[in-house]
């Protein structure tokens, strides 16, 4: 392949990012990726029709998102595990969405507001993706993604729960959940209860013993036999059932204006939702599985899967918590698992319904279970907890919201929470009085160090923070309580700015208030260890010649020294024990 040939191929594979495996893909994956597509197209089947009728399109409808969302994506996505798809919660809130909007409607002009909304939420992530937004996922940290993760496991337990008891789930809450087992438990059918115990600990004891042993697929294929054999679903189980599965057609949504206007709010929600939580899972995958994970491509990932259901009659489609688990734990590796998913339903949706008629859906809600409950990682919550409680509670937090509120509620709650505790520790930083200590070069924290002593007459006081409006002021009451509580009057107040790379308006201001505070008890305002970028901020306020350049000094021994050479009087020596060079500071 020429130079020219190999930058253009480059250049297409940035852009898809799922082509990079062509001709290099390990033959080693092969197995792990053909038994994890497998087992989603058994559960994309079931979980793609009820979906479907949650949005209130036709189910088959279901199945072909499912498809064109997973080819998509493979070529596009940012994650190698990552499961698009028809999804509860982005299907509840398109229902919500199109019921304000479409209440009435005959099924066809339903069918293409949904659409619609698709190709809305498509376009967004689409812009998402071209102005480089991806940076939000930096707000994303690592308290919010374990307490997404736990939080979106329960969800995932809670959404089974009904399933396994054998009952009808109308809540689509996790406490709605739970409540309505709780309170319908003398309802249970005890033969659904038993097959699901039995599907969940024959699952545990092959991931335990015979890990290599692809569970979910081998419990699928014995449970829909069984259920065949002995007529489960007379006793009362209830199975797949008859599917019909006519492909669609492709066409373009309506476009009306009033349409478009009325679903925006909508459209603005599905695709934060959509791209906070596919983030958030793509970022823990890669981070078990040690590859990179590129945050603004999942942007563009997200677009191509809700712009090719937009065209096909589909509907609004995101990551899939449940089968992306099953995905991770079945041991898929690449995009193929995608592909191969894909082409799998689609195989089944044109020629092999009758095949899964008699599948126990308990079977399908015990798979979901314990994908979900390997999922979740309290271990990681208590180590944090040990480290730093203030990050733990963010977890909690997060979780409790994400199960409590719902996934874009619960996020953007920790999000904000993270963010009042960054200004909170910028508005009061870490600082320091330093002084020197017998036998050890350098200057250090008087507090840490036994035994360091400040020089007479000099404050040095480290800030180790960005000055700005948050914070000035905590610098200025701690410049006038060390100034007041000195044991011996104070003749300069050396600020260490080695921490200080920014500067605002405000931040200016008040150290100007500050050193005429201090001139007006004859100290002398001092700044050593300023760097570039201080130092052009200071001289652009004004700020480098109202303190004089003679005080802004490269270190903090060079300030010491031209502080003692001022107070030794017009000799011009320095007095004994002065240091002959710059020491360091620590």
């Amino acid at each position: 392949m020429g130079t020219e040939r190999l930058g253009v191929w480059r250049a297409v594979q940035r852009f898809a990012p799922g082509l990079r495996w062509v001709g290099t893909y390990p033959r080693r994956w092969l197995r792990a990726d053909i038994l994890s597509a497998l087992t989603l197209s058994a559960m994309l089947i079931p979980q793609g029709l009820a979906y479907a009728q949650i949005v209130g399109v036709r189910p088959a409808a279901g199945l072909y998102a499912g498809i064109f969302a997973m080819l998509a994506y493979a070529l596009f996505g940012a994650s190698r595990h990552l499961i698009l798809g028809p999804e509860a919660g982005a299907a509840i809130l398109t229902a919500t969405a199109l019921m304000h909007v479409a209440t009435g409607a005959d099924p066809a002009r339903y069918a293409a507001l949904a659409a619609l909304l698709a190709l809305m939420v498509g376009v967004l992530s689409l812009l998402g993706g071209l102005v480089k937004a991806g940076g939000l996922a930096d707000f994303l940290s690592k308290p919010i993604l374990l307490g997404y993760l736990n939080g979106a496991a329960l969800i995932i337990i809670g959404s089974q729960l009904a399933r396994l008891f054998g009952l009808e789930r109308k809540s689509n809450t996790f406490p709605g959940q739970v409540w309505e087992v709780g309170s319908n438990l003398q309802r249970m059918h005890l033969p659904t209860l038993l097959l699901g115990l039995g599907v969940i600990l024959a699952l545990v004891l092959l991931r335990r013993f015979l890990p290599r042993v692809p569970g979910p697929l081998v419990l699928v294929v014995l449970t829909t036999a069984g259920a065949a054999l002995f007529q489960l679903r007379q006793g009362g189980i209830q199975v797949v059932g008859t599917i019909s599965a006519q492909p669609p057609s492709l066409a373009l949504p309506a476009l009306g204006f009033n349409d478009i206007r009325s679903l925006l709010p909508a459209a603005f929600s599905l695709a934060l939702v959509n791209y906070a939580s596919s983030v958030l899972l793509g970022r823990i995958y890669a981070d078990k599985q040690r590859y990179r994970f590129d945050p603004n491509q999942e942007f563009f990932g997200q677009a191509a899967a809700n712009l090719v259901n937009a065209f096909t009659q589909g509907f609004p489609v995101t990551g899939s918590d449940s089968r992306t688990a099953v995905n991770f734990s079945m041991g898929g590796r690449s995009q193929l698992v995608s592909v191969l998913s894909a082409a799998a339903v689609l195989i089944f949706a044109l020629f092999l319904t009758p095949l899964l008629e008699n599948l126990p859906m308990v079977t399908l809600g015990g798979i979901v279970i314990v994908a979900a409950v390997y999922l979740m990682d309290f271990g990681s919550i208590a180590a944090m907890w040990r480290v730093r409680r203030v990050e733990a509670i963010l977890a909690l937090v997060t979780m409790l919201g994400v199960v409590g509120l719902g996934i874009l509620q619960g996020i953007l709650i920790a999000v904000a929470l993270a963010l009042g505790d960054l200004i909170r520790r910028a508005a009061h930083p870490h600082d320091a009085v330093l002084g020197e200590r017998e036998g050890v070069p350098g200057y250090h924290d008087i507090e840490r160090h036994e035994g360091a002593e400040t020089v007479p007459g000099l404050i040095i006081y480290r800030f180790d923070a960005p000055l700005f409006f948050a914070n000035v002021r905590h610098l200025r009451e701690q410049a006038r309580a060390l100034v007041a509580g000195a044991r011996a009057p104070v003749k300069w107040f050396l600020v260490d700015t080695a921490a200080v790379f920014d500067l605002d308006v405000t931040a200016a201001e008040g150290l100007e208030h500050l050193r005429v505070e201090l001139e007006e008890q004859g100290v002398v305002l001092a700044i050593t260890q300023a760097k570039a970028p201080l130092r052009e901020l200071l001289r652009r306020t004004g700020l480098m010649e109202r303190i004089g350049p003679e005080n802004i000094h490269p270190t903090v021994g060079e300030a010491v020294r031209r502080f003692l050479s001022t107070e030794v009087g017009t000799n011009g020596q320095p007095p004994a024990g002065a240091p002959p060079s710059p020491p360091a500071v620590h």
